[in-house]
């Protein structure tokens, strides 16, 4: 069966290279996603998609797949994502069904459905935040700075820890990507699309993917709760204090790669709404730096981070 995109609405798919479009059927609608040019994510789709599937979670069911092509036509969730939604309903409420999700996921899967994806390590995580080095520091216009020193200090304080990379990570667990399902229930509400970046790695990463938010800022009041709640349910051999350091240290590093890709993205395409996205992300930094026993790591940050409030 061929598909012609042209008679398609698309939808903005934001940096990654794939397309989706809108496919309007009689009783059906339909999204298909174009992954032409970027035919890795094509494939990790639909690895990660034989995964997911066999879990008590909501994910889009695929309807057709075009490998020719490299297309996928599936189960349209909606408009309905978390980030427009989260005025409208109770924070708690929202963060929790995501939160019970992870935990379903975290406890449904064993070593061998994850040997697939890559494993998380220092090198990636230093190729994440050379995107602050590349991107940050010389949009703010910072001079001397001391990049082999944050990079040695990166490197002693990760080896530091006695990481058991043994668990899924979605990567992008954002609000942009959790649709809200309004027919279904419990955390069946909580739509999860767009899962084709999923590694393995710290089995709280995506729960500071979506409690630490650099887009929209919200009180921390309900963090530590969940954090506790999470660690409660989710079957893990690490003591809570350590599971928690290594929550703050790797979301250090994920929004340090973070301000560095709101300056690559605005450079990309030339939107100030990214650079709006700064400040906030700072403040997750500096709740980080709090949360973390590094003093050498914490005079750099404080050397080149500027908080409005």
């Amino acid at each position: 069966m061929n598909i012609s995109l042209q008679n398609l609405m698309e939808i903005k798919g934001g940096f990654s290279k794939k397309k989706i479009f809108r496919k309007f059927d009689i009783n059906l609608n339909k999204i298909v996603i174009d992954f032409s040019e970027n035919k890795k994510d094509f494939y990790n789709f639909l690895d990660i998609y034989e995964i997911l599937k066999k879990i008590n979670i909501s994910i889009p069911q695929i309807y057709e797949v075009h490998m020719k092509n490299k297309l996928i036509v599936m189960e349209d969730f909606g408009d309905d994502t978390f980030d427009k939604l989260f005025n409208e309903k109770e924070p708690y409420y929202l963060l929790k069904i995501a939160v019970d999700s992870l935990i379903i996921i975290q406890n449904s899967l064993i070593a061998n459905d994850l040997k697939t994806l890559e494993k998380y390590s220092y090198s990636i995580l230093k190729k994440e935040i050379s995107e602050f080095v590349d991107y940050y520091i010389p949009y703010k216009k910072i001079s001397n700075f001391p990049e082999d020193e944050f990079y040695g200090c990166w490197e002693n304080i990760y080896k530091s820890q006695n990481f058991e990379f043994s668990g899924f990570a979605h990567k992008d667990f954002e609000f942009i990507n959790l649709i809200y399902l309004s027919k279904k229930n419990q955390h069946h509400k909580c739509g999860i699309i767009d899962f084709q970046s999923a590694f393995t790695g710290f089995i709280g990463w995506d729960l500071f993917s979506i409690l630490e938010n650099p887009r929209i800022y919200f009180t921390r009041k309900y963090n530590e709760d969940l954090i506790k709640y999470f660690y409660k349910n989710v079957d893990i051999n690490v003591q809570f204090n350590s599971f928690r350091n290594q929550y703050y240290l790797l979301n250090l590093g994920r929004q340090t790669r973070l301000l560095g890709r709101w300056v690559r993205l605005y450079n990309y395409e030339n939107s100030n709404d990214y650079l709006d996205y700064i400040n906030n992300t700072q403040k997750r930094i500096i709740v980080c730096l709090k949360n973390i026993q590094s003093k050498k790591l914490k005079s750099i940050y404080e050397k080149v981070l500027t908080i409005n409030e």
